[in-house]
């Protein structure tokens, strides 16, 4: 297997990590940011299945609404306070710091399991001695539809999310291997990756597709297991499309910020160097959509930002870099630009996508077998 993932520099609250639990099952932890409008439902449906699991922790990212209420009405549930909301990359480093057992699964506050869910994941990874899984996610309003069942990386530095509102008849139950992994819903194995492997500067968005990413690139295995099922409803108030129905703020921001951020520290340089046109070029029209779209504050932002800490995310590319056992060849796709409807709606704007898909799959099919 590849190196051991990086460790960071230990921003988690101070607490030391718990020894081993000998229990074989996994511990179930639950990530919670002011989602009070689904903590019954989720917590419910965790306590059914609690003989799958060795214990349950309700990991709270510092919420002001009535989850802690709402948690501590449940017997079987562990809540651990966070005195800050350093985001998500820093509650899911929590969670698995603060676990019993080496085996976690992540689950966020929104996402009910389905029976059968965590043995499914549990059998998955061991069988294929893997670091991470991730389950089907069908939507909790239409549960026989599948929101996406694996995720891959995309070679201009977004996550690719597939299958997209498919039939749950259409998606076979094969494991396999995928480049990256959403972990709205994820079963990790702590003694491969640690305590803390998700990169709080990204504080949301992208964190996990840079966390697996950086599993594969250091030799490690990620799965899909759609045998495997859970049910997502809509999303943290405030922050996700489903519910906003448009980007918000700060979701342009950290989209922005954290895509830099990922190619910076991930790519290897003759990557960099044989993609730098077609990234100038998809840059230039990423600027362009901005300005459309009256996001320059947030683009600036984000520049000002990667300024701020470039030494930073230099330091971590070197670690990154000198660890790494697996090209960028060997994990990047190919494919349609992997852009949301929300973001181009108009016919304008759908015809601006189609072009730059045109002229990135063809640079990528002259240039690609340079990476």
């Amino acid at each position: 297997m590849g190196g051991a993932f990086r460790q960071h520099s230990g921003r988690n609250g101070g607490a030391t990590t718990p020894p081993r639990d000998a229990d074989p099952r996994p511990s179930l932890c639950i990530v919670n940011f002011n989602g009070a409008a689904f903590l019954r439902s989720t917590l419910g449906a965790a306590t059914t299945l609690r003989e799958s699991v060795s214990e349950i922790l309700l990991v709270d990212n510092d919420s002001d609404d009535d989850s802690l209420a709402i948690a501590r009405t449940f017997d079987d549930v562990q809540v651990v306070e966070l005195a800050e909301n350093r985001g998500a990359a820093a509650v899911r480093n929590a969670a698995l710091e603060r676990a019993r057992s080496d085996l976690v699964v992540l689950l966020d506050s929104d996402v009910r399991l389905a029976e059968g869910c965590v043995e499914a994941l549990t059998s998955a990874l061991g069988a294929h001695d893997a670091a991470v899984a991730m389950p089907r996610v069908l939507y909790e309003s239409a549960r026989q539809t599948v929101q996406y069942a694996a995720a891959d990386w995309h070679f201009l530095g977004l996550q690719i999310v597939e299958p997209r509102d498919v039939p749950d008849d259409a998606v076979p139950d094969d494991v396999r291997p995928i480049g990256s992994v959403i972990t709205a819903c994820c079963l990790v194995d702590r003694s491969k990756v640690g305590t803390d492997p998700f990169d709080e500067d990204f504080f949301i968005y992208l964190e996990d597709h840079d966390f697996g990413v950086r599993a594969r690139l250091h030799g490690y295995e990620v799965l899909s297991v759609p045998e495997a099922r859970c049910y997502h409803d809509e999303g943290t108030p405030g922050l996700s499309i489903r519910s906003l129905g448009t980007y918000s703020s700060r979701r342009v921001f950290c989209l922005i910020r954290n895509r830099w951020q990922f190619m910076a520290k991930n790519y290897a340089g003759r990557t960099l160097a044989v993609l730098a046109p077609l990234l100038a070029f998809y840059e230039l029209a990423q600027l362009a959509i901005v300005v459309r779209k009256g996001w320059t504050r947030e683009w600036a932002r984000a520049v000002a930002w990667m300024g701020r800490n470039a030494p930073r995310v230099l330091a971590r590319r070197r670690e990154i870099q000198s660890a790494r056992v697996r090209t960028d060849r060997e994990l990047m796709r190919a494919g349609p630009i992997p852009f949301r409807d929300e973001l181009t709606a108009g016919r304008a704007e759908r015809a601006a996508r189609r072009a730059l898909n045109g002229v990135a799959g063809a640079y990528w099919k002259t240039a690609g077998r340079l990476v």
